[in-house]
């Protein structure tokens, strides 16, 4: 057994932090401190064309940990095994929350980076008002997280269990 993960693991791992760090952090960003109508615009077009597209790799993600596993060296130990399988499987529920409740939030066909328009699913605004209330929280606790699954690796590494090692290419 190998003491990586796979390839096409490590790649989609790295473009789901990028995405997800990107859209976290800009969508807060514009939500909490920039009231520049344009930039709002952009950074929401930007970020809802990124995280369409986003969804197949996402549905690709789940699938390569399912059939491909954990690397086979044992650097945790076995409580920590199970705090980082129930810390990876908060993240992926949330990660598909997000992802659902962007999609269904729509009031407007949703154009990915103007080469193709997606249809809303939805015409009554009390139900887009309710998953987008549920899609702002569920983004919060993502973004909570994320944070924590960042301290937990950086953790790990100054305690001597070079857990980056296995996400390298």
């Amino acid at each position: 057994m190998s003491s990586r993960y796979s390839s096409p693991q490590i790649w989609l791992h790295w473009i789901s932090a990028a995405i997800i760090i990107w859209a976290t952090l800009s969508g807060f960003y514009v939500a909490l401190f920039n009231h520049n109508l344009q930039c709002k615009s952009w950074i929401g077009s930007l970020n809802v064309s990124l995280t369409t597209l986003y969804i197949p790799f996402f549905i690709l993600r789940i699938w390569f940990a399912w059939h491909h596993g954990k690397p086979g060296n044992n650097l945790l130990s076995h409580k920590e095994e199970k705090l980082a399988a129930a810390g990876h499987l908060l993240l992926y529920s949330n990660i598909a929350l997000v992802l659902i409740t962007g999609v269904i939030m729509m009031e407007k066909p949703v154009s990915v980076f103007g080469i193709f328009e997606l249809p809303y699913l939805f015409t009554d605004a009390r139900i887009t008002g309710l998953f987008n209330k549920i899609h702002i929280i569920s983004c919060m606790t993502l973004g909570i997280l994320v944070i924590g699954h960042i301290l937990a690796v950086v953790n790990h590494q100054l305690k001597g269990k070079p857990l980056l090692r296995r996400m390298r290419w």
